[in-house]
């Protein structure tokens, strides 16, 4: 009789591991990786040739949302479309905009040190596009392009996604090193 209990509890023990196997994890039902309802962000590294001197000049992160690779922002701000949305670091201080609106307000999720600047923006504040372009641009205190990267650079929203760009290094005119970018990535992570 006891034999009997035994055997059948390790068959239901078989059964409930068998069907937990079929079917499939709950949590990730698309396999390992953030849950449903996950807040993602867009982490932006820029790295320039000589050190970041904001005082001198200003540096954009400019970013289009649309969803239409083909209409991503280029070089020229007077150019910027009003959808366009921007991340400045000017004076020692990053502000974000939307070029539609009439003003900035001061941006918390930038740093900056020796040759690299980092921003890091929630995909939420940009409404949730499944895919971003990015072109960053350096200029002189009246807003006349030093450097920028020809051409701007699409990323998908999805998490994990990222990107390397590297830029000409010395073509930054006037600007000189510390405006001159080599080396732009951006990655998607989870919003903590």
């Amino acid at each position: 009789m006891r034999i009997i209990k035994v055997k059948r509890a390790i068959m239901i023990l078989l059964m409930v591991g068998v069907m937990a196997v079929v079917s499939g994890c709950a949590r990730w039902p698309d396999g390992p990786g953030p849950g449903p309802g996950t807040d993602y962000q867009l982490e932006i590294t820029i790295e320039v040739t000589g050190e970041i001197n904001s005082y001198s000049g200003t540096y954009y992160v400019v970013m289009d949302a649309d969803g239409n690779s083909a209409t991503g922002p280029e070089y020229d701000i007077l150019s910027w479309d009003d959808r366009f949305y921007y991340i400045k670091l000017e004076d020692g201080f990053f502000d974000f905009a939307q070029v539609k609106d009439d003003f900035e307000s001061t941006f918390d999720g930038g740093s900056f040190s020796g040759d690299k600047i980092q921003v890091t923006i929630a995909l939420s504040d940009l409404e949730d596009p499944s895919s971003v372009d990015i072109n960053v641009v350096t200029t002189d205190s009246d807003n006349n392009t030093y450097d920028y990267l020809d051409p701007y650079f699409t990323i998908n929203t999805d998490f994990g996604s990222s990107k390397n760009i590297t830029d000409t290094e010395g073509d930054s005119g006037d600007g000189g090193a510390d405006f001159d970018i080599v080396e732009v990535t951006a990655v998607v992570t989870t919003l903590y």
